[in-house]
This record gives C-alpha cells, sequence and structure tokens, in this order.
C-alpha cells in the first residue's frame, strides 16, 4: 500500500455546515496570529532580564556564599 499525500486537495463536510479544504501545509499565517510580535518581544526582554540576573548572581552572590 502506498504512502504518499494526495495531489489535490481533498473536500469533506465541516462541522459548521460548510465545505473544508485540506491543502498539504497546514502552518497558520503569522499575520492572522495576533499578538504575535508583540508577545515574542516580550519573551526576548525576558530572557534577557534573567541571564543577566544569572550573571549578576554568578559574579557577587555565588562568590559571597563560597567564602
Amino acid at each position: 500500500m502506498e504512502m504518499s499525500l494526495p495531489s489535490q486537495p481533498t473536500a469533506r463536510r465541516g462541522g459548521r455546515g460548510g465545505m473544508v479544504l485540506e491543502s498539504g501545509d497546514a502552518a497558520i499565517p503569522l499575520d492572522r496570529v495576533p499578538y504575535f510580535t508583540g508577545d515574542l518581544k516580550r519573551l526576548g526582554v525576558t530572557a534577557v532580564v534573567m541571564i543577566a540576573l544569572l550573571v549578576v548572581a554568578a559574579i557577587t552572590v555565588i562568590p559571597q556564599v563560597v567564602k
């Protein structure tokens, strides 16, 4: 039995009464995802702050504890 994707999108009945076309690409376009870039910036800022806190702790706190 050959396991390959169909060359044409297949149509099936959707749950809301409309037709849904299934294509080979299931990716969601980023311009349709709300708050994606804002959330990505917030995640980057949080990562930078956490790395800065780790560096500060490694330089100041850990040597004081080891003494």
